[in-house]
């Protein structure tokens, strides 16, 4: 079952079960529970926009999807599962996609290294996709930027770092999402747009457009996290604040209202109650910071068309109406 947001691209939605069967079929891991636990988390409902993307990117430039691109395809899915499943352990959070997280199904080591081999296990997979496509001459011509996976991680160390840090400016939100969501998003897009003989000026483009688009997406997403009730976000509410993660909308709202600054600044390392967060809610609300952080999304946006307009397609992306739809979603 492929997630509706992919309705409109019948290829790509063909190509992400071929995705996930390559997935399934590749997995080699000799303990039974941790591979079933990793099978739940392939089969929960997932929208699968990275993986996606690469599809749609490889339609886009080739007019079909060549078998390569699906195990790209798989590599980028893999490396965003174990983000996601090192993330749960570091946020302390209780599920993801409607399923029990993997550190409370077992623990937070067990997370950890199912995690880090997700991350091998994806390399596998590019690997492998990259030998479907290569050539004996160009044999050593790697699809993958090796310091893009370091950028990736970066990220998530930043935002570590940056955690319950009541100082924290929009810039180094930015600079640490473009880390954490925006490189994978650009891996994803230049992935897709791959070839041999390398067309440097599609791969550039692709990545930069991928990085707009994971901009767009994390910004959208950090808003959700106000607008969403738990049940339709599939993780609990207002789980950034709880853990002292800062997000564009808060911060926006922070400069707006000094009382609300003062507020986050007095819980910083400490625990929130419901009656605090409902008080958080109710000044954002009231705030400027909602419609700001739209205004941002819909910037990151154009700044992707105008790089997908610099590739050169054999098929239209159609992709203005898809990023719409996928910044505004309530699911």
């Amino acid at each position: 079952m492929v997630h509706s947001i992919w309705n409109d691209f019948p290829a790509v939605q063909q190509g992400l079960l071929e995705v996930k069967k390559i997935i399934k079929e590749e997995l080699r891991l000799a303990h039974p529970q941790v591979k079933s636990k990793i099978m739940d988390y392939l089969d929960a409902p997932g929208k699968y926009v990275r993986a996606g993307l690469t599809l749609l990117f490889a339609q886009g430039v080739e007019g079909e999807i060549q078998k390569a691109k699906y195990y790209f395809a798989a590599g980028i899915e893999v490396l965003h599962l174990a983000t996601l499943i090192h993330d749960d352990v570091i946020d302390g959070a209780d599920s993801r996609r409607g399923i029990v997280a993997m550190h409370q199904a077992f623990s937070n080591r067990i997370a950890i290294y199912a995690g880090d081999y997700l991350l091998a296990y994806s390399g596998r997979l590019m690997a492998m996709g990259q030998e479907l496509m290569g050539s004996p001459e160009m044999e050593n011509a790697s699809p993958v930027d090796q310091r893009i996976l370091e950028r990736i991680l970066a990220g998530e160390l930043a935002q570590l770092i940056n955690q319950n840090r009541s100082d924290m400016t929009m810039k180094d939100y930015l600079k640490q999402i473009k880390g954490k969501t925006a490189f994978l998003f650009a891996l994803a897009c230049q992935l897709g747009v791959y070839s041999l003989p390398t067309n440097r000026k599609n791969m550039q483009a692709a990545f930069r457009a991928g990085q707009a688009i994971g901009m767009a997406f994390q910004l959208s997403d950090d808003l959700l996290d106000f607008q969403v009730k738990k049940e339709a976000m599939g993780k609990p509410g207002l789980q950034d604040v709880r853990n002292g993660i800062y997000t564009a909308p808060l911060l926006l709202a922070m400069r707006q209202d000094a009382s609300l600054a003062s507020l986050v600044q007095s819980q910083a390392n400490q625990d929130w109650t419901e009656a605090q967060l409902t008080l958080l809610q109710e000044k954002l609300e009231h705030s400027q910071a909602f419609d700001a952080t739209q205004k941002l999304i819909a910037k990151h946006i154009q700044k992707s068309e105008d790089f997908i307009a610099q590739m050169a397609l054999a098929k239209d992306l159609h992709i203005d109406c898809f990023l719409k739809k996928m910044m505004a979603r309530n699911y």
